[in-house]
């Protein structure tokens, strides 16, 4: 492709890899309702949803098909898509807020697609790491703090591996220095 003065570019990136090459995504549907046989979510008319009393049914019920859906397999695997960071010196001021916050913005995702779940959370003197299943949840993440706390966000996505990573830095103060927020 041309520019309008006639230079030429190329793409800067390579191409995601195809849904096939996605080592959790499902290569077919099963036949009939599915639920998942550790954290219930029930796979029905091609999406993934929680409801505890159609679960009750289903799961009793000998045709249905029981497997780990994709959000427990990566959890199971260690196969994190978004990560992330938090950074913050005053962070254990903070710290219950912060988690609080987390908790509720996956809640609503999870209400929407069982699949987005926050997998694991580690914590280090001056930051926080968030593992999601998801990396529109860890996108989501990072939008969030902003909104509640101010402070930068940096998003960085790999094209190869799906992975997103968000770096969150805490607000500067009004004097300049990064202390205690």
């Amino acid at each position: 492709m041309s520019t309008r003065h006639g230079q030429r570019y190329t793409q800067s990136f390579k191409k995601k890899e195809s849904a096939q090459q996605d080592p959790y995504a499902m290569r077919r549907a099963p036949q009939g309702p599915a639920v998942c046989r550790r954290c219930h979510a029930i796979f029905a008319k091609k999406r993934w949803y929680f409801d505890p009393s159609e679960y009750a049914k289903l799961g009793a019920a000998a045709m249905t098909r029981k497997l780990l859906c994709m959000a427990c397999q990566k959890i199971r695997d260690g196969y994190p898509e978004g990560v992330v960071t938090l950074k913050w010196p005053g962070l254990k001021d903070h710290e219950a807020e912060i988690m609080g916050l987390i908790k509720h913005v996956e809640a609503r995702a999870l209400s929407v697609n069982p699949l987005e779940r926050v997998m694991k959370v580690v914590k280090r003197r001056n930051e926080v790491e968030i593992q999601t299943t998801n990396d529109k949840l860890a996108q989501r993440i990072g939008r969030e703090l902003v909104r509640a706390y101010k402070g930068e966000v940096i998003y960085r996505w790999s094209h190869k591996d799906k992975l997103t990573r968000v770096d969150w830095n805490a607000p500067v103060p009004r004097d300049g220095k990064r202390g205690k927020g």
